[in-house]
């Protein structure tokens, strides 16, 4: 669970469940750290499919690498819910785009 997870597994266990365990009210609403690069990876190439336009700027280089590598990780980030791991994911991006730009 990340920090941000935590604080508002703590805010509903005091407002709302208060007789919830903490573990009950994230598995409830979604909450769960995706920490699988498995699973990370699908949605890296996922959000690549989605923005071809934006890949294509990014295999460019320059100064739109870390822009797009920026735009990508939100991206991901948007599609997982916030429930992505950040570090795993960051990492998870990198290799996907080295291996998505041999395609």
């Amino acid at each position: 669970v990340s920090t941000t997870m935590a604080k508002n597994i703590l805010q509903v266990l005091y407002k709302e469940e208060p007789n919830s365990t903490p573990a009950q009210i994230a598995e409830s609403r979604g909450w769960k750290l995706i920490s699988d690069e498995t699973e990370l990876q699908k949605l890296c190439i996922q959000v690549l499919q989605n923005h071809t336009d934006q890949y294509d700027l990014y295999c460019e280089g320059g100064k739109y690498v870390k822009k797009m590598e920026k735009f990508f990780l939100g991206k991901v980030m948007a599609m997982s819910r916030g429930n992505a791991h950040p570090q795993k994911l960051k990492q998870s991006l990198l290799k996907t785009l080295e291996t998505y730009n041999s395609k």
